[in-house]
């Protein structure tokens, strides 16, 4: 399974170092359980101030492929605004994530992830990579919109031989929209030209359910710290059409590649990632701006400094290049912590479709959007790393901050 953090993770500005999570004892040759917990403080300008708290279980195993036999991971978020003097709740996210590895002969890897996620200041300001920001008259209710949708994720990765691996799983998610009908994509909805109109989907409520088929190659020395090997992956993911229940049918290609190398032990870990994301069909107007279930070009897993759902379109491609070091191995309590810092450049570009030209709603440049910036790493014990990053972009409103579970990649 690939990094799906919450949206939480993504958009919660760091508010003050983690609670001490309860210490194990001294852990066993023979494996032990280790327990971390980390309360959450902090937002941004589109979801507010909130709280909420980022845990995970797990079963160490010394001397298994990957730190543990099992792992469960908890997160929930909540956050507050005043908009026009009114009390409002932008963002809630709650979700449970089981992993279980080798099960079976073929050393089955399982996800299992249920998830409740309620986004109320979803943005939109167009279609396409050359979109404006509207004048600044316009009322910031109007960029908005809402996306209640639980979502239940299974996935199992089974080894076909070496580092190659192959993956089944099915994201089956239920949707419900809330689009003000003096917003932005409202009247794109009714008014739109007729390059913009045939985007508008999804805005009843309806289902998606997401069939997926992977091949990969997983040479990385570690899933949650990575410093050598690779990952690499190509994905279909299908979405039937079935009338009444399901409307929207679409295909959704990803191809992925991300090499880690440590050439200073401890001190320097280089890492690279490029994305490609393509889809083709009818997919709901909120997939436009996003990949694998996270936003696209924006957001805290992909552009760092942009914001989240600023540039709509079916196909995307992105790269992220980030340099790691880790200055201060230390105990609190009896538990392992590192801090670390990290730079990185972020950056990237969308299109409207595949199929056919755009330059009215993509432009005809380049069109290159990026972040360049640097945060904080802390990894608690074997399991469990949280970052806080800071990104300036030209499209950031000023700087773009990050508090998440999980390196970006």
């Amino acid at each position: 399974m690939r990094a799906r953090l919450p949206w939480f993770a993504m958009l919660a500005v760091a508010a003050g170092a983690p609670a001490a999570a309860r210490a194990d004892p001294a852990p066993p040759a023979a494996g032990h359980r280790e327990l971390n917990w980390v309360p959450v403080a902090g937002g941004d300008s589109d979801v507010g101030l909130g709280v909420g708290e980022i845990a995970d279980w797990a079963r160490i195993e010394p001397g298994h492929a990957q730190p543990y036999k099992w792992r469960l991971e908890n997160g929930a978020f909540i956050t507050f605004n005043i908009q026009h003097g009114d009390l409002i709740v932008p963002f809630q996210d709650y979700y449970f994530l089981l992993t279980w590895l080798d099960l079976g002969p073929a050393h089955t890897r399982l996800d299992v992830r249920p998830a409740f996620t309620d986004e109320r200041t979803l943005k939109y300001y167009g279609i396409g990579n050359a979109s404006h920001l509207p004048p600044s008259t316009v009322d910031i209710r109007d960029t908005e919109y809402r996306r209640i949708h639980p979502t239940l994720l299974v996935e199992a990765r089974s080894k076909l031989g070496g580092a190659w691996y192959a993956l089944l799983g099915n994201v089956y998610t239920q949707n419900w929209l809330d689009v003000p009908s003096s917003s932005l994509l409202a009247r794109d909805r009714q008014f739109g030209t007729a390059e913009v109109k045939p985007f508008m989907r999804g805005f009843e409520p309806h289902a998606v359910d997401l069939i997926e088929l992977a091949v990969g190659y997983d040479s990385r020395d570690n899933e949650i710290v990575t410093r050598h090997g690779m990952y690499h992956f190509l994905e279909a993911r299908l979405s039937p059409a079935v009338p009444g229940w399901l409307p929207y049918g679409y295909v959704q290609l990803d191809a992925t590649a991300q090499f880690y190398a440590t050439p200073i032990p401890r001190w320097l870990t280089v890492s690279w990632r490029g994305v490609a994301d393509v889809m083709m069909g009818d997919p709901p107007i909120y997939e436009l701006a996003r990949f694998d279930e996270t936003p696209a070009i924006g957001g805290s897993k992909a552009v760092r400094g942009v914001p989240a759902q600023r540039y709509y379109g079916k196909v995307k491609l992105f790269q992220n290049l980030e340099a790691r070091s880790e200055l201060l191995p230390f105990k609190l309590g009896q538990k392992s912590m590192v801090l670390g810092v990290a730079a990185f450049l972020d950056g990237g570009r969308s299109w409207t479709e595949i199929s056919r030209a755009h330059p009215d709603l993509d432009g005809t440049g380049w069109g290159l959007k990026y972040g360049i910036g640097g945060g904080l790493r802390l990894q608690e014990g074997q399991t469990f790393v949280v970052r806080a990053d800071l990104a300036w972009s030209p499209d950031a409103q000023p700087v773009g901050a990050y508090f998440a579970a999980g390196e970006i990649f």
